[in-house]
């Protein structure tokens, strides 16, 4: 390798770290700014923009550096953490499932139709992990970390899944607040990214060109 190519690929590697680190940063201003949706799930579960620019990293430079930015946002994120560190743990495994998949599929497939196959597939795959964490995991975590009253631990989840319940009545187990909230919720997410991504992707894409 002569020192001209040197050169243009070290210039290259200082490029896809300067961006991804800006694409990191404004992913964790977007964390900030969450809000719930009351009509699918409870007011503990949010949603955010946050995963758009790991998506479009993911896309850009590969899956692993998608990842690298769900993971910086959500270490950004710890020093304010009210889940103690919880809700910041879900959203990296569950957002990162989500971006390495779609980056995944569309490395494979650089096409309008690999984007799309890989929105799809990292949508699914996401919704699916996510029910598993949770009903396995995250939630009876959950309930015995943050409800501090001396009942055993299926009375504490009793409580998180009436909490579901008053979103949807007919919700009176954990099996239940899975399937009707947090897989609903995820792949609406999932959706909402994925088109928005969809639309601005190759607008921008120019200036990620390294």
């Amino acid at each position: 390798m002569d020192s001209n190519q040197a050169k243009t690929k070290r210039n290259a590697l200082v490029k896809t770290i300067a961006l991804t680190g800006i694409m990191a940063a404004l992913a964790s201003v977007l964390m900030f700014l969450e809000f719930p949706l009351i009509f699918i799930a409870p007011d503990f579960l949010k949603f955010d923009f946050s995963n758009l620019p790991a998506l479009i990293v993911s896309f850009v430079f590969g899956p692993v550096h998608g990842v690298v930015v769900v993971a910086i946002k959500n270490l950004v994120h710890l020093t304010v953490s009210q889940t103690l560190g919880v809700g910041e743990l879900a959203d990296f495994i569950i957002g990162g499932i989500f971006v390495f998949s779609a980056g995944f599929v569309y490395r494979l497939s650089r096409t309008k139709k690999g984007a799309l196959v890989g929105m799809v597939s990292g949508t699914l795959v996401m919704s699916a992990a996510a029910a598993f964490l949770n009903y396995f995991l995250l939630i009876p975590f959950f309930a015995n970390l943050f409800i501090a009253a001396p009942i055993d631990a299926s009375a504490k989840l009793a409580i998180i899944v009436d909490a579901f319940g008053t979103v949807f009545p007919a919700i009176d187990n954990l099996l239940k607040a899975v399937l009707f909230s947090v897989v609903p919720f995820n792949l609406i997410k999932g959706i909402v990214i994925s088109i928005i991504t969809f639309v601005v992707y190759k607008k921008i894409s120019s200036v990620f060109k390294t």
